[in-house]
């Protein structure tokens, strides 16, 4: 019998090692709010470290007639404007200059998207998933090309609760004040989320799947809520995102497209021929935000959702104090607790006399480990 064997190499292009150092555009301008650019430099394919910051740079909004809107830059790399009403009549295209000064560099005058009203944002129980969509439409006839983005967040509890903390001041064990049980999360999925009207006869589209979340996942178990930006874009700018869509979602397999050379419409002005990733677009946003409680999913008894808390142990640490342990500390202090990354739970008894504490790790009990303590204004 002839066995044979098969694997595929990693595919590594000749310009792992050229050193590029290409501008990256990420973001476009909104006619009804904030904009938000962020700046940044390619780096070569193989390289193990994030991208660099194009920090210092000037960037403004320019309309068609000369007005401009200059954005701060509020972080490294990050450029943010005023909150803007902008002109729906007028053309817009962003314009950067490097903090040097050698290089400026513009988008394409791109018209300004008017974005219709999210119609209806729902939820529905299908199997083992929930899924989540929506519907939309523009009477006027004038979007027909949608993106959508969205920022995920979940109410989520610790694995156990901790009533004790470890106080450095005093270095001793106090009761709680700082609360680390109940955290909420936020993810703002990377998943490239679009749909085109173009090829209908009204500019609708109805229960467009925009997620399909296991009922098992976390973000279910207590309370769970998505926020849903739309906005219209050009023929180009959605041609422009759905071949990035293929180039970095559908590439892995034999039958997938191979991918394809991206271009934006940002350009450097003293040389057309260096590359610059992005495209900028300018639209008006709008957005709706959906809630789905543990309750409303009316799930059966017994049902097991998924955490990263399965391993964890609620007295995989413990400590007795002295005289009950004569080489230890006496209460309330501690040798177990002085370490940050130990959290103290309870404290341990015996006929009716504290004896010690129980703890676990951070990772089990600090729920700021993969959250924020502080509930968010809109729970």
């Amino acid at each position: 019998m002839l066995g044979l064997t098969s694997c595929v190499d990693a595919y590594m292009p000749d310009t792992v090692d050229t050193g590029v150092n290409y501008l990256v555009v990420d973001g476009f301008i909104k006619g009804n709010g904030v904009t938000r650019i962020k700046l940044s430099r390619t780096i070569p394919v193989g390289a193990t470290t994030a991208p660099p910051a194009e920090k210092g740079a000037q960037v403004f909004i320019v309309d068609n007639t000369g007005l401009r809107y200059a954005l701060k830059e509020v972080l490294s790399g990050s450029y943010q404007s005023d909150s803007l009403l902008l002109n729906p009549v007028r053309r817009y295209q962003l314009r950067i200059s490097s903090a040097t000064g050698a290089a400026t560099y513009q988008s394409d005058l791109v018209p300004l998207k008017v974005t219709p009203p999210i119609d209806n944002l729902k939820w529905r129980l299908d199997g083992s998933q929930v899924q989540l969509s929506l519907s939309t439409h523009d009477a006027t006839g004038q979007s027909r090309y949608y993106h959508w983005g969205l920022v995920e967040t979940w109410e989520f509890n610790a694995a156990f609760e901790s009533h004790l903390e470890y106080d450095p001041q005093q270095k001793v064990i106090i009761p709680r004040v700082t609360p680390i049980y109940t955290c909420w999360r936020t993810e703002s999925p990377t998943a490239i989320k679009q749909g085109s009207s173009a090829q209908l006869s009204q500019d609708a589209l109805t229960d467009v799947t925009l997620l399909t979340p296991s009922a098992q996942a976390e973000r279910f178990k207590i309370r769970y809520s998505v926020l849903v930006s739309q906005y219209a874009e050009t023929a180009e700018e959605f041609a422009y995102y759905d071949l990035l869509r293929k180039n970095t979602e559908a590439v892995g397999t034999v039958n997938d497209p191979l991918p394809s050379q991206l271009t934006g419409n940002v350009h450097r002005v003293d040389n057309p021929n260096e590359p610059v990733l992005g495209y900028v677009g300018a639209h008006t946003v709008q957005q709706k935000r959906l809630f789905i409680g543990r309750a409303d999913l009316a799930l059966p008894t017994g049902w097991q959702f998924t955490t990263p808390y399965q391993g964890c142990t609620a007295d995989s640490l413990a400590e007795t104090v002295f005289p009950y342990d004569p080489l230890s500390v006496p209460y309330p202090r501690t040798r177990v607790f002085v370490v940050p990354e130990n959290i103290p739970l309870d404290n341990r008894y015996s006929h009716g006399f504290i004896v010690g504490y129980i703890g676990s790790s951070k990772e089990c009990a600090d729920c700021r480990i993969r959250g924020s303590n502080v509930k968010p204004s809109y729970w």
